[in-house]
């Protein structure tokens, strides 16, 4: 539409996108790459999940957004905390991250940034510490087992239609380079 009327097209989507957050992987990355827009995903921590700070059955407590705002989103903390999808990825993220000696975050953002599309993240650091350490994740290499390992881990949960087997097949293709 823009082309059609001499207008500038549009050069970036800004979607929620992680470890934890694929399902644009369906359609949104594919539309991006074949239209040549670049993606500047938000949340790519998922919420903080990836960076380490979240265990498994404990809220969060102290300097956190929800540590120090309960009420604010336990209902969503707990869905999260409750999918043992969630614990598979963060425990891959973990296991990289201590072969690196680097913090999470780190992982979590470099794989991120080095999906289709992917032109650079929102950050959401709340601290210079915390920015800090995200910003040292451009200066991580992920080997492709490990790209490979954070891959399978945190493969979105899709029902049959229209994202059933024909839709990862396809997505496969496009995405991550398969015949």
């Amino acid at each position: 539409v823009a082309r059609a009327h001499g207008w500038s097209p549009p050069v970036t989507l800004q979607p929620q996108y992680s470890l934890l957050v694929r399902e644009i992987e369906s359609e949104i990355v594919p539309a991006a790459l074949d239209a040549g827009i670049g993606l500047l995903p938000w949340s790519p921590l998922g919420g903080g999940w990836l960076s380490g700070k979240y265990k498994q059955d404990q809220p969060p407590t102290g300097a956190t957004r929800l540590g120090e705002n309960p009420e604010r989103g336990m209902e969503a903390w707990k869905a999260r905390n409750d999918n043992p999808r969630t614990w598979a990825v963060i425990a891959a993220v973990e296991d990289i991250a201590a072969a690196h000696d680097v913090s999470p975050s780190q992982v979590a953002l470099a794989w991120l940034a080095d999906r289709p599309a992917v032109t650079s993240v929102i950050l959401g650091a709340r601290t210079k510490e915390q920015l800090a350490d995200n910003l040292a994740a451009s200066d991580l290499q992920l080997s492709p087992d490990e790209t490979k390992q954070l891959t399978q881990a945190s493969q979105p949960q899709v029902g049959v239609y229209p994202y059933g087997p024909m839709a990862q097949e396809q997505r496969s293709r496009k995405i991550e380079g398969g015949r």
